[in-house]
């Protein structure tokens, strides 16, 4: 009975769907345009309540076949709480406008085993469950508690039942996982193109997109909401830094194997991504020259097969024009041949091979049905079948030395990144676009997947409704206070604490989440609290190279950070925020050689060393302070975007 209540608990919350909600295409007259960055991609600001704003971010795509149009692809909301200040501003939350939530019919035949296409439109409208944003940067850990809660639900309740439960509930999760982990890398395309301004300004600024990017990246590993922001920052930066070397290498090693082989390559830039694909043409009428050596195995690490011995291929019209480069010939007729991704660990990704059209989708397929079968059909286990999995690991180390696309999360990144910039590009011949974008449909064999050709107009819905929440009334803004609360309530804690929450938040399927009371929500407090961590993390990130502080950074700036900081901290009881503010300066202090600022530093440290709410330690006779500048300090970037 206990795993039969389960079972119906799992399907309550994963399949059931609200009523859909009619949304008209609207924009809010109080919207402001960033103008300054208007172009290919520009940022939109609207209002929600008179204590947040909305960022949504438009790219120009193909709309009509007169006239462009501006698509809404990313909105995040920034808690401002109503002033113009921008040291204690938030994102909190993250929504991918081209993505709502699936209809009943897409979710159910998602659980169906070996069900690998995708029936219909998808959804027709919005509901109220796409209020819900993709990422919460407040709580990450909550999916991570999310997904344990379903990993033993389905391994306590499912999967010793019958094999039609454990198939088609593993066949749901495996779509749903995959579906999620789309988004996530669509998002990710789309902010890592996004245009960046100043810290006053009202777009955001390139630290705040890092921070946002380096989240949405960790929400794809299995304990990434787990990591505090620092580490975070830190993935980020490392990820995108491996991401760059990998398209490197993969650029050379494509370029190569072309040479050898006679191909023409062409590097191809889609969208604000450049040089991410790489195209092999096959020149027709010439004749290969010998090399002496067997290229076997060049053919097979690009995933084709040899074009030369194809002569139907020398006969076929080149219908999409010639590539541009000095080392074509006009008067020799290029045929495209395949295109590839740049951003695959391994080696490049073979996204579309022009002489079989189906050969990516009939291995997508092929590998997916033997994960089915092996953990569905038969039930084989981690745990009591440990060395079947082991024995599966040196297999595909072995085959992925051999050119064969095994890491199915890479793939799945690299496809939803080519579907991205693919639908905002203009650059490609028409009759290439079009047939890349039927490719496009051919590589999702996820029944909760969307077509690229509904995605504008769910956008545009999707945009509505959450503009229609924004109001002084709206669902947005109570969400919103409730994050305020919780926020509230989550000051000063260790890392121990939030597990402890997030557990209970899990285990009671998340209808517990700790918050203060609704007369304790008082915007100065969190706006003093949001300063004392936004002065904590700039003056830690100063110690933390280990160097004088001067060189860094102006000694005025880091006076004003040292100055404001003391001022707050005497409102600030939790002994773990005063435990860092005294290490924090007593560092800084010791590394400084610049008398006005270690004097600074002595007056918080006195301060600190006092109850909160005494009387202020620059008062103290025999200390002179350095005067307040009024300028905020400057942030080091390190972009990782």
């Amino acid at each position: 009975m206990i795993r039969i209540a389960c079972f119906l608990v799992l399907l309550s919350t994963q399949f059931i769907a609200t009523a859909p909600l009619s949304a008209a295409v609207v924009r809010s007259n109080s919207t402001s345009v960033a103008a300054s960055n208007q172009g290919e991609r520009y940022w939109a600001v609207s209002p929600v309540g008179q204590t947040a704003e909305l960022l949504t971010l438009f790219t120009r795509s193909e709309g009509d076949a007169i006239e462009e149009r501006d698509l809404p692809v990313v909105s995040l909301l920034r808690d401002t709480l109503g002033d113009s200040v921008r040291e204690n501003d938030r994102i909190l939350y993250v929504w991918l406008l081209p993505s709502v939530s699936r209809s009943m019919r897409q979710r159910i035949l998602a659980g169906i085993p070996f069900f690998y296409w995708r029936l219909g439109k998808g959804p027709e409208n919005v509901s109220s469950r796409d209020l819900r944003p993709l990422l919460d940067l407040n709580t990450p850990q909550h999916p991570v508690m999310s997904e344990v809660r379903r990993s033993l639900l389905q391994w306590t309740a499912f999967d010793p039942l019958t094999m039609p439960v454990r198939a088609s509930s593993r066949m749901y999760r495996s779509n749903d996982s995959d579906a999620q982990r789309m988004k996530l890398e669509e998002a990710i395309t789309y902010l890592r193109s996004a245009p960046t301004g100043e810290g006053n300004g009202s777009i955001p600024t390139s630290e705040q997109l890092n921070t946002v990017i380096a989240r949405l990246e960790l929400r794809k590993q299995f304990l990434g909401g787990l990591f505090d922001d620092k580490a975070a920052s830190v993935y980020g930066m490392e990820s995108q830094f491996e991401a760059e070397r990998i398209r490197s290498r993969n650029w050379e090693l494509l370029r190569q194997c072309a040479e050898k082989t006679g191909l023409y390559f062409e590097s191809i830039s889609l969208g604000a991504q450049k040089d991410q694909y790489g195209l092999l043409w096959f020149p027709q009428g010439e004749k290969r020259n010998p090399t002496g050596t067997s290229l076997k195995p060049i053919w097979k690490l690009l995933n084709i097969k040899d074009p030369w011995a194809d002569e139907h291929l020398n006969r076929r019209a080149a219908l999409y024009g010639r590539p541009d480069g000095p080392d074509t010939d006009s008067a020799t007729d290029y045929v495209p041949l395949a295109l590839y991704s740049l951003n695959y660990p391994k080696f490049p990704l073979l996204l579309v091979n022009f002489r079989d059209e189906q050969q990516v989708r009939r291995r997508e397929v092929a590998q997916r049905a033997i994960n089915e079968v092996t953990a569905g059909v038969i039930g084989i286990s981690h745990i009591t079948n440990w060395y079947y999995y082991a024995g599966s690991m040196l297999y595909n180390l072995l085959w992925s030395r051999h050119g064969v696309a095994v890491d199915q999360a890479a793939r799945l990144d690299c496809y939803s990144q080519f579907r991205a910039q693919l639908a905002s590009d203009k650059s490609l011949d028409p009759q290439l676009r079009d047939v890349l974008m039927k490719q496009v449909d051919r590589l999702l064999v996820n029944p909760l997947e969307v077509p690229v050709d509904r995605k504008a107009k769910l956008a545009d819905a999707h945009f509505a409704e959450i503009q229609s929440a924004s109001a002084e009334d709206g669902a947005l803004l109570k969400r919103l206070n409730n994050e305020r609360r919780a926020e509230l309530a989550a000051f000063g804690q260790g890392r121990g604490a939030h597990l402890v929450q997030g557990a209970l938040h899990m285990a009671t399927f998340g209808r517990y989440t700790q918050r203060v009371s609704r007369d304790k929500l008082v915007l100065s407090t969190l706006d003093r609290e949001r300063r004392v961590l936004y002065r904590l993390d700039f003056l830690d990130g100063l110690v933390k190279q280990g160097t004088q502080p001067e060189v860094a950074y102006k000694t005025a700036q880091i006076q004003e950070s040292v100055a404001d900081l003391n001022t707050l901290m005497t409102q600030v009881s939790s002994p773990r925020i005063r435990e860092r503010a005294v290490t924090t300066l007593d560092r800084l202090k010791s590394l400084s050689r610049d008398a006005g600022l270690q004097a600074e530093c002595a007056v918080a440290l006195l301060a600190l060393h006092q109850t909160p709410g005494a009387v202020r330690a620059e008062s103290t006779p025999g200390i002179v302070t350095s005067p307040r500048v009024t300028s905020h300090p400057a942030q080091r970037v390190d972009s990782f975007r």
